[in-house]
């Protein structure tokens, strides 16, 4: 007799968890540092005069809230607590996170910042458990206007972002090789006008396509030697003019990175103690220095030409 009736009162306790649930949200946590772990928030219950109910949905949820209330709902202050020891302090509209507030997971990570209809939304900064932090804007949950991001190995990306992404103007350094990109970006990539320092010193400004020279660029050696011209698929394509320090210089036509089609190279007249390798296979007499014109082939020049050919960082792009 004593279990039928436990059976009964389970059944409607049961019964009166399901009716008095007015709904449940799950949503997943911020990617931006790969977290995968997922929250569900139960909403408190629509019928507030009844506190045994709550307690009911509290205890079979494991959720906990304490705070302010409007309406029989979360309004004000509050903190909430989940299952997984995740936790929300802040403010609350209408049940939802909503105002300034402070969201730590389970794992460590945390978010302090401010929030709008149960998403971070406005300023805010994320700390990664594993030691990444982001600071900046925010549009329904994700990084979305101008932010700053700072990598646990050192490396920095300051300027603007869309959706997660690196979109538009911005700095990325690379602490662990160096260099430095300044200019554009679509979709985490180096898209538009852009400037690039490399790690041995030589710096580029130019266009950038997809993350590789393609346009218009001028490339300036660490030595003093300079390129300007044309960029297809990151290599000199087309025409363009290759000036070195000691005063030689070559105007004209580039295939695949060297010399090749027309062009002139026009040897310095005055004296000097930097010694250029000849861009033919042998240098004329003086007598025709002035104005030497001559086509060359891919052969000539190919080791004074080769630097920075190609971006030394693979992709530009960190996630998160």
């Amino acid at each position: 007799m004593y279990t039928i009736f436990l059976v009964i009162l389970s059944l409607r306790i049961f019964f009166i968890y399901i009716k008095s649930l007015k709904h449940i949200f799950i949503y997943i946590s911020l990617d931006d540092f790969n977290h995968s772990n997922i929250q569900t928030v139960y909403t408190m219950s629509a019928d507030t005069t009844n506190k045994s109910i709550q307690r009911v949905i509290d205890y079979m949820s494991g959720a906990r809230y304490k705070g302010a209330y409007k309406n029989g709902k979360r309004h004000g202050f509050g903190r909430l607590v989940l299952n997984n020891g995740s936790f929300y302090e802040g403010e609350f509209v209408n049940n939802e996170k909503h105002g300034t507030g402070t969201y730590k997971w389970a794992n460590g990570s945390v978010f302090e910042g401010q929030f709008a209809n149960d998403q971070p939304h406005g300023k805010g900064k994320l700390i990664s458990n594993n030691g990444d932090l982001y600071n900046g804007d925010w549009v329904k949950g994700k990084r979305h206007g101008e932010g700053k991001t700072i990598w646990k190995n050192g490396n920095i990306y300051e300027g603007k972002y869309d959706k997660n992404e690196k979109h538009g103007y911005g700095i990325h350094v690379w602490r662990t090789n160096g260099s430095k990109y300044t200019g554009n970006w679509q979709h985490n990539i180096p898209h538009g006008q852009g400037r690039y320092e490399y790690e041995n010193g030589d710096v580029y400004e130019g266009d950038f396509n997809q993350g590789i020279r393609h346009g218009y660029g001028k490339l300036t050696y660490a030595n003093g030697d300079i390129y300007e011209g044309e960029y297809v698929n990151d290599l000199k394509h087309g025409n363009g003019k290759f000036l070195w320090t000691n005063g030689d210089s070559y105007h004209g036509q580039f295939v695949e990175g060297v010399p090749d089609g027309m062009g002139e190279y026009i040897w310095a007249l005055k004296q000097s103690t930097v010694i250029s390798e000849p861009i033919v296979e042998e240098k004329p007499p003086i007598a025709e220095k002035k104005n030497a014109k001559k086509s060359t082939t891919k052969r000539s020049a190919k080791k004074q030409l080769s630097h920075s050919d190609a971006l030394p960082y693979g992709s530009p792009s960190e996630s998160f």
